[in-house]
C-alpha cells in the first residue's frame, strides 16, 4: 500500500486511510541511530540561565609561568609576584533555537488506531537528538554549517549541511566558530589524495593520539582518548594491519575484555583509545570536502580529549535554566486541527580545537543494502534526504 506519514494524515481524506480494519497495527521498527556525541561526559556543558544573556561563556586558564630565582640570596631587588597574573582564554557561543512542529487533523486524532500524540512525542525527541549529533559533527569538520530552513510547503531553502560558515552575527555580536585539525588516513596530506586503499589504520590512531597528547588534551577515561567512528571504519580496523598485535590480543585470551566490542561494533578499547560507533557518521563524496553526503565513500572519525567541545544542553536541573518546551495545543476555533511541537535553545562549538582531530578515510563499504546506482535516493524514501 502507499506510504503513510504525517503529511498524508493532515486532513479528513488522509485520515480515512488510517481507519481500515485490515491494517496491521504493529509499527515497523524505527531507525534510531546511535548518537554518541550528545553526551555531557565528553563535552563541556554550560546551560544558559534564563533571562541572563544571549550566549554562554567558556573560560580556559593559560599555563602558569615558571617561577623565578631570587636575584640575591637575601632576595633584595626581586619581586616574585610582579607580573604573575594568570591569563585566561574565553570562548563565547551564542544561543540559537531548534524547532519543529506537526499539524494534526482532529479527524485523524480521534479515529486513527495510531496514537498520534504519543507517536510525535516519541519521534520528535529522537529526531532532535540525531540532529544535535550532526551539529556536533559539523563543529568538528567545518566549525559551523550555514543555516537552512523549510518553507511553508516543506521544501528546503538552501542546502542542508552543504556550506561552511565560520562567522555568524547574532545579537549584535560576531561569533567565529573553530574546527578541529584534519588528518587523512595512510599519511595522505590532502583530501584529494585519498584513494581506494586509504582506509583507517591503527597507525593513524596512534599518530593522532600522540598529537593530541602532545597538545595537552585530557584523556577521557584513564589515559585514553575518545574516538567516534563509523560502522564501516570499524569493519576496516578489523583487518590486522597492526603488525600482528591485534591477532595477538585475540589469541591471548583477553579478547573478551579488551576488544570484544570491535567484533560487535560497540564500545571497545585498543591502541590507547576508546572507540564508539556512530551509526550516522559525517560522510563525504570524493572531490567535495566539507559537504555532507548521503552515502559518501569518505568517512570522518572524530578523535578528542575531554572537554574539547562544548554545548548548551536542552535542559537541566534548576528552575532558572532554559528548558525545552514540548507543547500540544488546539490551533483552531472549530477544533479541526492542533499542533505538536517544540522550541529548544541549543548551540555547539569547539572550545579547544587542539584537543580534537578529524581523521578522514576511504571505506570499503559505503553503500546500503539494495543500493541502486540508477536510483541513489531509493533508500531515502522513509528517512529523508540529507542533501
Amino acid at each position: 500500500m502507499a506510504s503513510i506519514n504525517l503529511n498524508t494524515v493532515l486532513d479528513q481524506d488522509g485520515g480515512n486511510q488510517l481507519v481500515r480494519e485490515f491494517l496491521d497495527k504493529k509499527f515497523l521498527a524505527r531507525r534510531d541511530w546511535n548518537t554518541p556525541l550528545i553526551n555531557v561526559s565528553y563535552a563541556q556543558s554550560r546551560p544558559l540561565p534564563s533571562k541572563e544573556g544571549q550566549w554562554t561563556e567558556y573560560t580556559r586558564k593559560d599555563r602558569i609561568r615558571r617561577p623565578q630565582h631570587m636575584a640575591t640570596p637575601a632576595g633584595a631587588g626581586s619581586d616574585p609576584s610582579s607580573g604573575a597574573a594568570l591569563g585566561t582564554n574565553k570562548t563565547l557561543i551564542p544561543i540559537e533555537f531548534i524547532q519543529e512542529y506537526a499539524e494534526i487533523s482532529t479527524v485523524s486524532q480521534i479515529t486513527s488506531w495510531v496514537d498520534l500524540d504519543q507517536w510525535v512525542k516519541e519521534d520528535m525527541p529522537i529526531a532532535l537528538e540525531r540532529r544535535m549529533n550532526e551539529l556536533v559533527q559539523n563543529a568538528f569538520l567545518v566549525g559551523r554549517m550555514a543555516n537552512f530552513a523549510y518553507d511553508s510547503a516543506g521544501a528546503v531553502s538552501g542546502g542542508i549541511d552543504q556550506t561552511a560558515e565560520a562567522t555568524v552575527s547574532l545579537y549584535g555580536q560576531s561569533f567565529t566558530f573553530k574546527a578541529a585539525p584534519k588528518y587523512y588516513a595512510n599519511n595522505k596530506t590532502q583530501f584529494s589524495d585519498l584513494g581506494a586503499g586509504d582506509t583507517l589504520k591503527w597507525a593513524d590512531v596512534r599518530r593522532v593520539n600522540t598529537k593530541l597528547k602532545l597538545a595537552g588534551a585530557m584523556p577521557v577515561i584513564g589515559d585514553k582518548m575518545m574516538w567516534v567512528i563509523s560502522d564501516s571504519q570499524a569493519a576496516d580496523l578489523l583487518a590486522d594491519d597492526d603488525g600482528g598485535r591485534l591477532n595477538a590480543v585475540i589469541s591471548s585470551g583477553n579478547f573478551k575484555t579488551a576488544i570484544k566490542g570491535l567484533e560487535d561494533h560497540t564500545i571497545f578499547s585498543y591502541a590507547g583509545a576508546i572507540f564508539v560507533v556512530d551509526q550516522n557518521p559525517f560522510t563525504e563524496d570524493t572531490g567535495s570536502e566539507g559537504v555532507r553526503a548521503n552515502y559518501g565513500t569518505i568517512h570522518s572519525a572524530l578523535a578528542f580529549g575531554k572537554e574539547a567541545f562544548g554545548y548548551m544542553p536542552m535542559g537541566g536541573a534548576g528552575a532558572n535554566l532554559a528548558k525545552p518546551r514540548f507543547k500540544i495545543q488546539d490551533i483552531t476555533k472549530t477544533g479541526y486541527g492542533h499542533t505538536i511541537g517544540y522550541l529548544v535553545p541549543w548551540q555547539v562549538a569547539m572550545i579547544n580545537e587542539n584537543w580534537a582531530a578529524v581523521v578522514k578515510s576511504q571505506v570499503r563499504e559505503s553503500k546500503p543494502n539494495n543500493f541502486d546506482p540508477a536510483d541513489p535516493d531509493k533508500q531515502l524514501e522513509n528517512f529523508g534526504n540529507l542533501v
